[in-house]
């Protein structure tokens, strides 16, 4: 697969692509993965998402049949309001992590890589007599994620009034040509602007952005950003083997008050217990090596070592800690500040579970 004239243009601002193999390579970094983190902490970095996938959901039933397969409180949107939830199955494992937008007279579904495929099936498989009707718009859209404390005046250099736009709330940008929508998801505990348009004019666009101040970075950074702000990913840390609650986004993405859908039994059951065996977790590592995915976690036992999970993704970083990685640990070494060792077949390292960096 050859780079598209998007990523060409990427190029020419210094970005390295280490997989150009792949179906939608992704720039790893633009040169200095110290200068892209620092921008996105402390003025403003984008990135190129336009590998997540795009699904519409229209009919007059759309409202109503999305909130039956998912775990957050689709019905009570409004208008160019959104949220994040996870599509369960009837054992509430999770089968795609979603953000719905309400788009009027449509429901747009922003979601991880590879994973709309998957959840049209699913979801094909459950429209019978309802009016609602499933599109695939990914090759027609790209993405652009905007964060740091300078997005929201680089968007209003641009004349685009995101001023008033509060979490998981977007801006239709009317008489855009790129049909441009542009949806707040703080998901670094910091503004972030996800700029969805139509994938012919994202280099424009993505020019506009630096050209107001924004600094190219890659997702050896967005990695990095987003295990220490404890945000998986599915089908990198999440997959169908995890139940909704392991994922840690109990407040982010699911309702407890909502009526029944499928899978609602089982998180209701959790829910009721007040915990689920494992969980989540970041880690923060001293030291340059970056454990590979499928490094054991463990924690000192009485005898031997006890292994509590298993890392899913991990990253350099510049912040608190020089390497962060993701992990599904055991309810017995999930607390904050618990110290465990990461094992692979010639490395280890000692880490310290963390919620949020200092």
């Amino acid at each position: 697969m050859s780079l598209r004239q998007f990523q060409v243009h990427q190029q020419s601002s210094g970005a390295v692509f280490d997989h150009p193999e792949d179906l939608y390579p992704r720039a790893s970094h633009f040169g200095s993965r110290e200068k892209e983190y620092r921008a996105a902490r402390e003025s403003a970095a984008v990135f190129d998402l336009s590998d997540r996938e795009q699904i519409e959901l229209t009919g007059v039933d759309r409202l109503k049949f999305l909130h039956n397969f998912c775990t957050n409180d689709i019905k009570g949107l409004q208008p160019d309001q959104g949220c994040e939830a996870f599509v369960t199955n009837v054992q509430s494992r999770i089968l795609g992590q979603i953000n719905a937008f309400h788009h009027g007279d449509s429901i747009w579904i922003d979601t991880a890589p590879g994973q709309s495929e998957e959840i049209t099936q699913h979801l094909d498989r459950y429209i019978i007599m309802e009016d609602a009707h499933l599109l695939v718009r990914t090759q027609e859209y790209g993405s652009l994620y905007l964060t740091g404390p300078r997005a929201t005046d680089i968007l209003k250099q641009l004349d685009l009034d995101v001023d008033t736009l509060e979490v998981f709330q977007q801006l239709r940008v009317p008489n855009s040509d790129a049909r441009l929508t542009v949806r707040r998801v703080d998901w670094f505990d910091q503004p972030g602007y996800l700029c969805c348009l139509q994938y012919v004019k994202i280099t424009d666009f993505w020019d506009s952005l630096i050209e107001a101040g924004a600094v190219p970075a890659g997702h050896d950074a967005f990695d990095a950003l987003r295990i220490e702000s404890q945000y998986p990913i599915y089908g990198v840390d999440l997959s169908d083997e995890n139940l909704a609650q392991e994922a840690g986004r109990n407040a982010q993405a699911i309702s407890f008050k909502k009526g029944c859908y499928l899978g609602q039994e089982p998180i209701a059951r959790i829910d009721s217990l007040g915990h689920v065996n494992k969980e989540i977790r970041s880690i923060g590592l001293e030291g340059s090596w970056v454990p590979p995915a499928g490094t054991k976690v463990v924690v000192a036992g009485e005898e031997t070592p006890q292994e509590v999970g298993t890392i899913t993704s991990a990253a350099s970083s510049f912040g608190k800690y020089p390497v962060v990685a993701m992990a599904v640990l055991r309810k017995t070494a999930n607390s904050p500040g618990t110290a465990v060792e990461l094992v692979a077949e010639d490395q280890a390292a000692q880490g310290t579970v963390f919620t949020e960096l200092d």
